[in-house]
């Protein structure tokens, strides 16, 4: 899950789903960074793989909502098609192969939801996107669902924030979180390289925690794309 008071809104935006891991583990520390009570938030792309290209597209199209059409197979797991965010864990049951046609009615209606929530963050006054990469299993991810590449690119990054900001007709933060081997060597000031852990997907709490008190307690933040 993401997280949020009534003034600010913490939320993942992908790549996977150690961003809502960690900011779901850290609600105290976002309390006690902000002075404010933040509560867990289900939202839109907490539990999607969802490779920033792609993301990019789909919020430059204007956020459509997915039509059964759109909901391919594969590879690997339920995909949206044009824009590649893969589904691990929806149009199942938990621990049984995906089963589109049976679960596509209930995961429109969570996602539909979900979308128009999503689109009421433009309401607070602070919205900070989290968007990491740096999950281990991520390969492993990747070549299952034949994604070629899940480094990061400055241009990509740019083109997702002016595409979600022109979305929400206003300027959000990108907090940009990445693997040693994955951050295609970007230079942004809104970059953390996080040091090897040994956790399968969930990440290092203690370093998730002190990046968010040091993102929290900056006093000017800039947007990257300009």
């Amino acid at each position: 899950m993401s997280a949020g008071s009534e003034r600010t809104a913490i939320v993942s935006l992908g790549v996977s789903c150690q961003s809502a891991r960690q900011i779901r583990t850290s609600i105290e520390i976002l309390s006690e960074a902000l002075g404010e009570h933040f509560v867990p938030e289900r939202h839109f792309f907490d539990g999607l793989i969802s490779p920033i290209a792609g993301l990019a597209q789909l919020f430059e199209d204007g956020f459509p909502i997915f039509r059964r059409q759109d909901i391919a197979a594969g590879p690997g797991h339920p995909t949206w098609q044009p824009y590649g965010l893969r589904f691990l864990h929806h149009f199942r049951e938990e621990g049984m192969d995906a089963d589109i046609d049976a679960h596509f009615a209930e995961d429109l209606s969570r996602f539909s939801y979900l979308r128009e929530k999503f689109q009421r963050l433009a309401d607070r006054a602070r919205v900070v996107f989290v968007i990491s990469n740096s999950q281990n299993n991520l390969d492993e991810v990747a070549r299952d669902t034949m994604i070629a590449d899940l480094n990061f690119r400055r241009d990509e990054l740019e083109r997702l924030q002016r595409a979600v900001d022109r979305f929400l007709g206003r300027p959000c933060e990108y907090l940009i979180v990445s693997h040693p081997d994955r951050h295609g060597g970007v230079d942004l000031p809104e970059l953390t390289i996080l040091e090897a852990d040994e956790s399968e997907w969930t990440g290092d709490k203690s370093q998730w925690r002190s990046l968010f008190r040091s993102y929290l307690g900056r006093k000017n933040i800039e947007p990257f794309a300009v």
